[in-house]
């Protein structure tokens, strides 16, 4: 028997849990074509500018008339805007969390400003695409030394680089974004030190940033740009000598039992098929109710990714303001990408439609599973603050 899958009774479509060849039944329908395994067959027929249906819910429209075992794929499915029924908060409810005493834990590095980490690493930051290989070549070189042996407590040196950072307007969406994502590296528990390495003219100056955030040079933070120090071969030596200076002040650093509460997971996607969604993010969303009812804290991190999923997170979001913030933030991603003359549908990706997704619809659905069932107690999005 082929095998296939059906999400959920108000389906119109099944997914071939393996390949559905032509004229093959399956679910009772004859397949009309091949439909590779992960993708969709209509189940009964779909009429033009019908919705169709997986997991329950909207994942795009009939762009013409679908007849039962038809492969329901790019081909005949659109994608529009529809209404969606938010119910805020509706099935918010208080989550179980464990007391601290039997709590699950964990070995991890506790930092001065309380916060516990998981790793002990020395982070190489970037102010520019432009010194990215200079970051790089620093984090090779003490590799290739082999002086981190000598430094066991150390997990590594870790070069964290960016495609941006040189012509951008410093008062702008970019740039605050940028000085936002350099500052949660450098503060980031996995990071006991940070060597950040710029060209020197570039938009986005080290100097401001070190201002921004009161931040000054010191054993653990050392700063410098390639055209002060001399050029890449002076700078990547420059960079090599602080961090050596800065392992033994890392390998200091020891693991101590800690509860799970201090745990902070960010939920992201990775090679996203017609499966995902079905077997590894509600695994995903298994995990995040066990951990959060151990007092830690998942976060869904993509926006793009819970496009057209955000009425099944509103629902269960703590109050009615919590959801709110959460519809404001996907308008304000639809703003973003009518700004930049783009599409919401871009995402997802060649590969992920190979997979068997069709819709960026489709495709939230199955990535919101990462969240589990729990309630959503916040959301943040800052993309014009201008302090840090």
């Amino acid at each position: 028997m082929t095998r296939t899958l059906r999400l959920d009774p108000s389906d119109n479509v099944i997914v071939a849990i393996d390949a559905i060849e032509q004229n093959a039944t399956a679910d009772g329908v004859v397949a009309r074509a091949r439909v590779p395994r992960g993708h969709k067959m209509a189940s009964r027929p779909i009429a033009q500018g019908e919705p169709v249906l997986k997991f329950g819910q909207i994942i795009g429209f009939a762009a013409r008339d679908i007849a039962p075992g038809e492969w329901v794929h790019e081909h005949n499915v659109a994608m529009h805007d529809f209404a969606r029924d938010y119910r805020f908060a509706e099935a918010a409810r208080r989550e179980d969390v464990l007391p601290v005493e039997t709590q699950a834990t964990f070995q991890g590095y506790r930092r001065a400003n309380g916060k516990v980490g998981t790793r002990n690493y020395i982070a190489i930051l970037t102010s520019v695409n432009c010194s990215a290989s200079v970051a790089r070549f620093m984090a090779e070189e003490i590799a290739r030394s082999g002086v981190l042996a000598d430094f066991p407590h150390v997990d590594g040196v870790i070069p964290l680089v960016h495609g941006g950072g040189c012509a951008l307007d410093v008062k702008g969406e970019g740039y605050d974004v940028l000085k936002r994502t350099q500052w949660g590296y450098a503060t980031n528990p996995n990071v006991a030190g940070v060597v950040m390495v710029g060209l020197g003219c570039e938009g986005f100056q080290i100097s401001r940033w070190k201002e921004a955030y009161g931040v000054a040079e010191s054993d653990t933070f050392r700063t410098m740009t390639i055209q002060e120090v001399g050029g890449t071969k002076k700078t990547v030596a420059a960079g090599v000598e602080a961090i050596k200076a800065m392992l033994p002040i890392a390998n200091h650093a020891t693991r101590s039992t800690a509860p799970a509460s201090e745990l902070m997971l960010a939920l992201q996607c990775g090679g996203s098929d017609g499966y995902s969604g079905i077997t590894a993010n509600p695994a995903l969303g298994k995990a995040v109710d066990l951990l959060v009812k151990h007092g830690g804290t998942a976060i869904l991190s993509e926006t793009p990714e819970i496009y057209g999923a955000e009425h099944l997170l509103t629902r269960r979001a703590a109050t009615r303001e919590v959801g709110e913030k959460l519809v404001g933030m996907i308008k304000w991603w639809e703003d973003y990408t009518t700004r930049n003359k783009m599409e919401m549908n871009n995402n997802p990706s060649p590969g992920n439609k190979a997979g068997g997704l069709t819709t960026i619809l489709e495709k939230s659905l199955g990535a919101a599973a990462k969240g589990g069932g729990t309630t959503l107690t916040g959301v943040y999005h800052q993309p014009t603050t201008p302090s840090p």
